[in-house]
């Protein structure tokens, strides 16, 4: 037995309490968690590399037989993990040893990486083990033009269901497109524009967009901005919607959108049971219209005009009423709104549009608004009584009427001094 082999063995004899900590936790989630590697790969970049050899070494010992896919969806991850993993999989008496190096043969371009499974596929062949011929990982003189990433960008929603989608594409053999998509929840894809250019040119224009406009741009998943403009093609088609030319034209080349319909891409970061869990979030969800994000957010005109004169009526009834009294009257008058304009699919509506909100809250570092956001998504799920009105909504509809009584006493200010006659 060759002195590195010995060194190995006396290491994982002697596993260190941080790596018997890991080992235990990796135990008890391989069956309830499958492929999802979220949780350890934080954990395993904390350990230095012997730590990280021994606990893959602990790992092989288990025989565990949710093992493999696991070390399948670990490998390709970090190149660094992945030379640790290629040189421990040597010391794997298991056919699996060899599947896996297979698949890592395969993906990595590394030459670090390389050397380590050729090493570990002449231990295993030694073992006795058979193992197929696997065509050389070492990465080709020539290498075919190789796409970057994708980059996507969106705005929060405003108070009619529209947002801005700005998704930069890769192309063979180089540069990319720039799409700016204007989407609508009711409508679908309203406004569509698209240019080559080069990613320093992209994110110049993003600049220049960033500076222009009210809102803001933020980061998101290329793939998840793919998707909600997707969804929104496809509300566009229900209602008989043509989109854009350009959209069609330049569709093929925006990439593979994920399955619709999507989830909600706020909750890769928090569960809504958390949501449910913290009904004092609901009840101050009302306070979300302090965020700038939502100082915009009201309903219409046509949504608002049975109760506009019912409020106007009440704030100046001509019987004699006590503050309190006239203060009671008009929130009657907001709960009957909330009950009355927000049936099923308005709700639904809703929910999603606070939920993509808390994506957006959660980008900018606003904690406690992204929570309130997502309560008050979660709350939707349910219709409120007459006497418990959702208090988002109820606020909603407060904010409306009175923005909307505001104007109307401003247009007549302006009317009367025009009537004036100046000398």
């Amino acid at each position: 037995m060759d002195k590195k082999k010995k060194t190995r063995e006396k290491r994982v004899l002697s596993v260190p309490p941080q790596v018997e900590l890991l080992l235990r936790e990796t135990e008890d989630r391989m069956e309830a968690w499958g492929k999802e590697v979220e949780w350890l790969l934080p954990k395993l970049r904390l350990l230095p590399p012997e730590e990280q050899e021994i606990f893959f070494f602990a790992l092989f010992k288990k025989e565990d037989v949710n093992l493999l896919p696991l070390l399948e969806t670990l490998q390709g991850q970090e190149e660094k993990l992945d030379e640790v993993l290629a040189s421990a999989v040597g010391f794997w008496n298991s056919p699996q040893a060899a599947a896996l190096l297979r698949r890592m043969a395969a993906a990595t371009s590394s030459k670090g990486v390389a050397k380590a499974i050729r090493r570990s596929i002449f231990r295993i062949k030694s073992m006795g083990l058979p193992v197929e011929e696997m065509a050389d990982a070492s990465k080709p003189v020539f290498q075919p033009p190789r796409l970057g990433s994708a980059e996507g960008f969106l705005s929060p929603i405003d108070s009619t269901g529209s947002r801005m989608i700005l998704l930069f594409v890769p192309q063979i053999p180089h540069g990319l497109i720039a799409t700016n998509t204007l989407i609508n929840d009711l409508e679908g894809v309203v406004d569509f524009s698209a240019f080559e250019a080069s990613r320093k040119q992209a994110h110049e224009y993003l600049e220049a967009l960033q500076k222009e406009s009210p809102f803001k741009l933020l980061e998101a998943d290329s793939k998840y901005c793919l998707g909600l403009i997707m969804e929104a093609h496809e509300i566009g088609q229900k209602k008989g919607r043509t989109p854009p030319p350009e959209f069609l034209k330049l569709r093929p080349l925006m990439g593979t959108p994920p399955s619709l319909p999507l989830q909600p891409i706020i909750y890769r970061s928090i569960k809504g049971e958390e949501a449910k869990s913290r009904p004092d979030l609901l009840d101050r969800s009302g306070s979300l219209f302090q965020a700038s994000f939502f100082a915009s957010w009201v309903l219409s005109k046509e949504e608002m005009g049975k109760y506009l004169p019912l409020v106007k009526e009440a704030s100046a009834s001509r019987l004699v009423l006590s503050p309190y009294q006239k203060e009671a009257r008009l929130q009657d008058l907001y709960r009957q709104a909330v009950q009355e304009l927000f049936d099923e699919p308005k709700r639904r509506l809703y929910r999603r549009r606070l939920e993509e909100m808390a994506y957006c809250l959660l980008q900018e570092g606003k904690d406690l608004e992204t929570r309130l956001s997502l309560a008050a998504a979660v709350g939707l799920e349910k219709e409120s009584g007459l006497l418990t009105p959702h208090p988002f909504l109820l606020e909603l509809v407060k904010r409306s009427l009175e923005a909307l009584l505001a104007r109307e006493e401003e247009e007549e200010k302006k009317k009367e001094s025009e009537l004036i006659i100046r000398p």
